[in-house]
């Protein structure tokens, strides 16, 4: 039995859930994008959903980075509306398992969300993984 609770305790220290979001109150449509770097404890972690709900019936296009800097940066997902849930107004819905790690060392999350649609609005990103070594 103490064997056990040792090993439960050692993998909650391990793999602590990670919960991201941001809220992007308004961009244009036609294309305009946004780079952003939310702070997170470790340069690394392992992404499980990705949700991008927008306030307006419109597409919305994705690209998570792992630099600041888009010169540099790799884009590590990309995804639209269009393509995960085929409805504008219910945005991006994702499971994936995908590892993130901060290559500029900054211990920050990055992403690139751009409106292509015809019409102004905001969108809630909401990130949730899991820590690893």
């Amino acid at each position: 039995m103490n064997k056990t609770w040792r090993i439960m305790q050692e993998l909650k220290d391990v793999y602590k859930q990670v919960e991201l979001s941001h809220v992007v109150e308004a961009l244009n449509g036609g294309g305009e994008a946004l780079i952003v770097s939310l702070p997170m404890e470790s340069p690394r972690f392992l992404i499980k959903t990705v949700r991008i709900i927008p306030t307006e019936e419109t597409n919305v296009e994705l690209h998570i980075l792992d630099s600041a800097d888009k010169m540099k940066a790799q884009i590590l997902y990309f995804n639209t509306a269009e393509f995960s849930t085929g409805n504008f107004i219910d945005g991006i819905y994702d499971n994936v398992d995908l590892p993130y790690d901060d290559k500029d060392g900054t211990s920050h999350f990055h992403f690139e969300i751009i409106n292509p649609g015809s019409v102004s609005s905001g969108f809630t990103i909401e990130v949730t993984g899991l820590t690893v070594r």
